[in-house]
């Protein structure tokens, strides 16, 4: 069992492109210093940089008992530290970008996976997948759950129900 969280950068492609490759990169270090810290606060690991984008598990390879709760609180604080961040780059730069974060639990399968010379350590199974549509359908600046996250920690946050959502692949 373990949650995932997936987060990434809207609007970085149009960023990227009015701007030098190293200077970009600059951006996106301080912008991901921002999405990985809440998460190494709440005992998450941080699986994979994508781009604008991190994979984080909370459950593997270190368990609690609370790991959706950690994740929600991750996700909450990544919105939360990063908005001043994106305010002065707005400010100072004219550089408009948002966060968008998406959690799930469900069982998967953890581990090092690929051959000798290209691998990583990964989680592979369906809750990975819709964790990954929870990040693609979530509003700018919002943390948008699975129902199998919400049912684990609905007294212990305030929603806002979105509803069904119509996710690629599910029916």
């Amino acid at each position: 069992m373990v949650t995932i969280l997936f987060c990434d950068v809207i609007g970085s492609t149009a960023l990227a492109e009015s701007m030098d490759p190293e200077e970009w990169t600059g951006i996106m270090n301080r912008i991901f210093d921002y999405l990985i810290k809440p998460v190494e606060r709440y005992g998450g690991t941080i699986a994979r940089l994508m781009g604008d984008a991190i994979l984080a598990f909370f459950g593997a390879p270190a368990a609690h008992e609370d790991d959706p709760q950690r994740a929600v609180l991750a996700g909450l604080a990544i919105i939360e530290n990063i908005a001043p961040f994106r305010k002065k780059l707005l400010a100072e730069r004219g550089l408009d970008f948002d966060v968008r974060v998406g959690i799930n639990t469900g069982l998967a399968v953890v581990g090092d996976v690929g051959s000798d010379t290209a691998g990583e350590y990964t989680a592979m199974g369906d809750a990975v997948n819709l964790a990954a549509r929870m990040e693609q359908t979530a509003a700018p600046g919002t943390v948008q759950i699975a129902q199998d996250t919400y049912a684990l920690v609905a007294p212990l946050f305030d929603f806002k129900p979105l509803g069904g959502i119509s996710v690629k692949g599910k029916h």
